[in-house]
């Protein structure tokens, strides 16, 4: 009967990272969405869609992705809470937010 309860409860503790990540498309010189609010734990695809070259660039993570061309893409989890503002590096009035908390 332990050990039942014990699967049962860990079956229903929330996963440590989403069951499916987050996509934010590159478009039109812009993110979409441009603010995003996520859990610890997320990850995010960033698709280039727009027919330039496109980076993504967060300052607060060290991260600055390699150029993407058309349908390329670039993946980052978001693990602490936080703000992590971002920007296109070639682009920098591209900008975009992503909210993490609980």
């Amino acid at each position: 009967m332990r050990r039942l309860l014990l699967a049962l409860a860990l079956l229903a503790a929330p996963p440590a990272f989403a069951d499916e990540p987050t996509t934010v498309i590159i478009d039109n010189f812009a993110f979409k969405p441009n603010v995003i609010s996520v859990k610890p734990g997320t990850h995010i695809i960033f698709k280039n869609q727009d027919d330039l070259p496109h980076s993504v660039v967060i300052p607060d993570m060290k991260v600055k992705s390699p150029l993407m061309d058309t349908d390329g893409t670039y993946d980052a989890d978001f693990e602490k809470p936080g703000e992590y503002k971002y920007f296109c590096g070639i682009h920098p009035m591209m900008t975009g937010k992503v909210i993490v908390a609980e």
